[in-house]
Formats: structure tokens, sequence, C-alpha cells
């Protein structure tokens, strides 16, 4: 099994406003803040099979990461960096992969490479 990676994985749902206010006219309706329940999911590259990285504390992370409530004109490529970042201090050298997702149907990935 040398040739498999793995990954911790978490995942979380938090409620949010936002607003899009350069929406273009066939969205137009996205220029006021409206409301989404956010999937929020963040891949990390763990090293051995020992829970390098436990699952709670990388969860716990996240969460305080993601800003949640009201939001502006956050979108969710913005909420995806800003927790790739962060979880990125704290896990150095690592393959992360955060995706935020609009009611689990419409969002963003963000990568950062090792």
């Amino acid at each position: 099994m040398s040739n498999l990676e793995m990954f911790a994985k978490v995942t979380f749902r938090a409620e949010g406003w936002h607003c899009w206010p350069n929406a273009p006219a066939p969205r137009e309706y996205l220029r006021a803040e409206h409301r989404h329940l956010f999937y929020v999911e963040v891949i990390m590259h763990v090293h051995h099979s020992e829970r390098e990285v436990e699952y709670h504390n990388l969860l716990d992370l996240a969460k305080k990461y993601f800003p949640g409530g009201r939001m502006g004109s956050l979108s969710c490529e913005n909420m995806a960096c800003a927790i790739a970042e962060q979880v990125k201090q704290q896990f150095p050298g690592r393959k992360i992969e955060v995706s935020v997702s609009e009611d689990g149907e419409c969002g963003a990935i963000v990568a950062c490479m090792p």
C-alpha cells in the first residue's frame, strides 16, 4: 500500500447571508442580501494512518475561520481561500483543499499545494 495517499476530511454546515453587488442582469436578484446554508469541506494530506491530525481539531480550525452570519459580498471562493490559508499556516507543507457551496448545490473549491 505504499502508493496510497491519505487525507483527513471534515465537513460542516453554517448559515450565512451575503450578496453579489455586481451580479449581471439575469441574476440581479443576487445583488440583495440573501441567505444560504453553506456547506464546507476541508481535505488535507496526512503522512500516516495513526490519526496524525485529529479530525476534531481540524474541524474546529475550519469553523473558527468560516465567517458565517452577515458576510457582505464575500463569495464562496473568498471564504474557501480564507479557511485554506489558515489551515495551511497551521499545517504547512501539505496539500489542502477547501470547498464552500451554497445550499450544497453550487460553490467553489480551492487547493493549496505543498
